[in-house]
C-alpha cells in the first residue's frame, strides 16, 4: 500500500513538471464552472490549486481527457469540496457527449464512403474514451476493408506478373530442380500455415536464400506471410502482426504496393496503444508509465506527445526516487 505522503509527493511532482497540452482544433467542452479555491490553512492548498488550475486550463482549451484526470486528482485531494465533484461530473458528461458525437460522425462518414474522415472521428472517440468498444470495433472494420482492397490489388498484380515470370525461369537453378523446389516451398508453407510460424519461416528463408531469383515463388511466400500477419492484426495481436508484415516485405525482396503503408499504420497504432497505457499507468505506477511511453516512442519516433510525456514522467520518477533516498 503506497503511503499517503508518497502519493501526495507523486501528485506534487507531476503537477510541477506537467505541460498543458495544445488545444484541439474544435471542441464542445463547456466553459469551466466556478470552483472553490482551497483554504489557505489547508496543508495541501498549493497542490490542490495547481491541479485545479490545470483542470481549468485544460477545460478551457477543450482537452477533456486531461481535464477529467486533473479533476479526479483534485477530488482525491479534497473529497469534502462539492464544487470539485460537480466539475468532475460535468467534465465526464461532456466527454460522453463528445464520444457520442464522434461515433455518430464516424458512422455517417462510413455511410458516405469517407473512410479517412470516419477513422479520424473514431480515433477522437478513443482518445476521449480508450475503452470504447464501438469505436475500436469500427476502426478494426475500416482497417479490414482497406486491407481487403490492398490484397485484391496485390493479387491482381501478381496474376499479371506470373505469365512473364514463368516465361523467364530463374537462371540460378537448373531446370530439373523446379519440381523439387516447388515441393520444398509447398512443404514449408504447410508447416507455416499449420501454426509452426518459426519453423515454417526458417525453411522458407532457407529456400529463398538458395533461389533468390525466383520472383514468382518469393511473391507467393511473401503473400502467405502477409496474410498471416493480417490475421494476427484482426485478432488484435498487433506486435506479432508487425513482425510478420516486416518479414513478408523482406522475403518478397522488392517493393509491394501498400505494404509499407500497412507497416506504418500498425506502428502508429501500437505507439498510440502504448501511449494510452502510459497515461493510465502514470496515475499509480510511474515506472510502468515510463516503460509504456518508451515503447510508444520506439514504435513511432515521430509521436511527439509520447516523447514529451516520456520526458515528463522520467523527470517525475527521478525526483520521487531522490525524495525516497533523502528521506531514509
Amino acid at each position: 500500500m503506497v503511503p499517503r505522503v508518497a502519493w501526495l509527493a507523486v501528485v506534487c511532482l507531476l503537477a510541477a513538471c506537467a505541460e498543458v497540452p495544445p488545444a484541439p482544433p474544435a471542441s464542445s467542452a463547456p466553459s469551466p464552472s466556478p470552483t472553490a479555491r482551497p483554504r489557505a490553512t489547508d496543508p495541501l492548498a498549493s497542490t490542490i490549486n495547481a491541479w485545479r488550475q490545470r483542470a481549468l486550463t485544460a477545460s478551457a482549451a477543450g482537452d477533456l481527457a486531461v481535464a477529467e484526470i486533473s479533476w479526479h486528482v483534485v477530488t482525491l485531494l479534497a473529497p469534502e469540496e462539492p464544487s470539485y465533484q460537480q466539475a468532475l461530473a460535468s467534465t465526464r458528461a461532456a466527454i460522453r457527449r463528445e464520444v457520442d458525437e464522434a461515433i455518430q460522425s464516424g458512422n455517417s462518414a462510413i455511410r458516405g464512403g469517407d473512410s479517412d474522415r470516419a477513422s479520424a472521428a473514431f480515433l477522437r472517440a478513443l482518445a476521449l474514451d480508450p475503452d470504447n468498444a464501438e469505436a475500436a470495433r469500427a476502426l478494426r472494420e475500416i482497417d479490414r476493408r482497406k486491407l481487403g482492397r490492398i490484397q485484391a490489388d496485390r493479387a491482381a498484380k501478381v496474376r499479371a506478373e506470373e505469365p512473364v515470370a514463368r516465361a523467364q525461369p530463374s537462371r540460378s537453378a537448373p531446370a530439373n530442380d523446379t519440381g523439387n523446389g516447388t515441393y520444398e516451398v509447398e512443404q514449408a508453407l504447410e508447416i507455416f500455415n499449420a501454426g509452426d510460424i518459426n519453423g515454417g519461416l526458417r525453411d522458407l528463408r532457407s529456400w529463398i536464400d538458395a533461389h533468390p531469383q525466383d520472383r514468382v515463388a518469393r511473391h507467393r511466400i511473401a503473400v502467405a506471410v502477409f496474410d498471416r500477419a493480417a490475421e494476427f492484426e484482426r485478432r488484435g495481436s498487433r506486435e506479432q502482426a508487425l513482425s510478420l508484415y516486416e518479414t513478408a516485405i523482406a522475403l518478397r525482396g522488392e517493393p509491394a504496393s501498400g505494404w509499407p503503408a500497412r507497416v506504418d499504420a500498425v506502428r502508429k497504432a501500437l505507439s498510440n496503444e502504448y501511449y494510452d497505457r502510459g497515461v493510465r499507468a502514470e496515475r499509480t505506477d510511474l515506472e510502468a508509465a515510463v516503460r509504456a511511453f518508451e515503447a510508444s516512442v520506439r514504435y513511432d519516433s515521430s509521436n511527439v506527445k509520447a516523447s514529451a510525456r516520456l520526458a515528463q514522467t522520467k523527470t517525475a520518477l527521478a525526483k520521487l526516487k531522490q525524495l525516497d533516498t533523502t528521506s531514509k
